[in-house]
Parts: C-alpha cells; structure tokens; sequence
C-alpha cells in the first residue's frame, strides 16, 4: 500500500495542532513570556490579556488540527499529484493564520 503524500501532510499536521493545543490547554504558561504559549503584542499587554489568549489560541489550534484531519479525508479519494501536494501544504499552512486571525479578534471583543 503506497501512502498518499497529501493525506500524510494532513495527519500529520492535524495532529500535531491537536497535540500542541493541547498542551498549552493542559499546561499554559503562567507568566507572560517571549518562549512558550501564544505570543503577540496584544497577549502581552497584561496577565488577564495573557491567560485569555492562551485558553482561546489553545481552543482554535485544536479546531485547526480538526480540520486538517477533515482535509485528509478529501484527499483520500483523489489521485496523488504535485497539486494535490501543494494544496494540502497551503491548507495546513493557512489553518494556523486563521488561529491567529480568530484570537487576535477575540482578545480585541474581551479587552476593548
């Protein structure tokens, strides 16, 4: 049985968000700091800012790698080629951004 390198990329990335969100759901960072958790100008801020936007980043990782692994499901019934490679690769890329994109809004509604 060959693998399908798009369902590959997909797994994989699926779940790695899942896994990764999973931790900093489990274990956040306590204090603000530039090496571990969800790091923006607006998360650091303040401590309340802080610890919001690790439970909220935490939550949209975990739905990013959810929808990687929802991907792969398209990708099993297509035919393994260079586009279907360069998709996935785009998806899983893109997931993250949208992460960011929803957190940066819902720490903008909570501390505005």
């Amino acid at each position: 049985m060959e693998i399908n390198p798009p369902v590959l990329v997909c797994i994989l990335c699926g779940l790695i968000y899942i896994i990764t969100g999973q931790l900093v759901l489990r274990y956040p960072p306590k204090k603000i700091n530039d090496f571990y958790g969800y790091r923006t100008s607006r998360s650091k801020k303040s401590q309340a800012h802080w610890d919001y936007a690790q439970k909220e980043s935490s939550k949209y990782i975990i739905q990013s790698g959810y929808y990687c692994l929802l991907t792969c499901a398209l990708f099993i019934f297509f035919e393994t080629g260079k586009a279907e490679i360069w998709i996935a690769i785009i998806l899983t890329t893109l997931y993250p951004i949208i992460n960011v994109i929803q957190t940066e809004k819902a720490l903008k509604k909570k501390f505005s």
